[in-house]
């Protein structure tokens, strides 16, 4: 996300344009009841509960859900969301797969990113100290 901002606060990338691409980047997560599912922590039936419940409580969370009902424990939970993520596209994969910019310019964007952040570190742990 920092990345992004940067990308914005650079001129590279509209706030607009950054946004969408972390709705892009969001959705391209597999769903957490299909991957319960899938590793055999939850039953077909067991998920359907757990919607069926979330659509009464729209305000709580499909794994918060699972945990109240006894269906996942916290570790299972944790693993979940940990695997979650690690499918989750890259925001460089957005950027250029729907055309925000190019692989060229997002990889030279990155490295001058890089080199910004640890050039700030020093002065960070200066500032702690």
């Amino acid at each position: 996300m920092q990345f992004g901002m940067y990308l914005v606060d650079n001129g590279l990338l509209s706030t607009q344009a950054f946004y969408k691409s972390l709705k892009l980047q969001m959705r391209s997560r597999p769903q957490l009841g299909t991957m319960a599912i899938q590793t055999r922590r939850l039953t077909v039936k067991q998920m359907f509960i757990i919607l069926q419940e979330q659509c009464d409580t729209p305000q709580q969370m499909f794994g918060e859900i699972a945990v109240r009902l006894g269906y996942l424990t916290n570790e299972d939970l944790n693993q979940l969301l940990d695997e979650q993520s690690r499918h989750m596209a890259s925001l460089r994969d957005v950027l250029v797969e729907h055309g925000f910019l190019s692989a060229e310019v997002v990889d030279q964007q990155y490295a001058a990113y890089r080199q910004t952040t640890r050039q700030a570190e020093p002065e960070l742990e200066l500032a702690n100290a």
